[in-house]
């Protein structure tokens, strides 16, 4: 009877399984990411962590300062009432306008006369 053991086995194929083991090793090694490159990798992920984080607190910082400043501007309905009184007072400034074209005329009429009272004495 011929047994076939382990021995036997390694003995035969040994050379084989060898060249195979060193390629999957070199194989494997390709695959995966040194000490130093993940490291390196994950410094400048916490520079660019800390950038987006830099970036965010200034961006938190604006919105607070247009927040406080629009809380002091009008809402719709003051705008709409101040809008109505400024129409109101174009209103009363056209009629003002009309009622002091007669005084204006007056007042014209009234230098031409004192010219010429002036001319006249002189």
């Amino acid at each position: 009877m011929n047994e076939f053991s382990l021995l036997t086995f390694v003995q035969t194929y040994g050379g084989g399984l060898a060249l195979v083991g060193s390629l999957a090793t070199m194989l494997l090694s390709t695959k995966f990411v040194t000490r130093e490159a993940h490291a390196s990798a994950l410094g400048e992920r916490d520079g660019r962590l800390k950038t987006q984080g830099e970036k965010i607190e200034a961006l938190e910082d604006r919105v607070f300062r247009i927040e406080s400043e629009i809380k002091h501007l009008p809402d719709k309905d003051t705008a709409h009432r101040m809008e109505m009184a400024i129409s109101r007072l174009e209103g009363r400034l056209e009629t003002m306008d009309e009622r002091l074209k007669p005084v204006a005329s007056m007042a014209t009429r009234m230098q031409d006369f004192m010219m010429d009272q002036g001319a006249r004495a002189a």
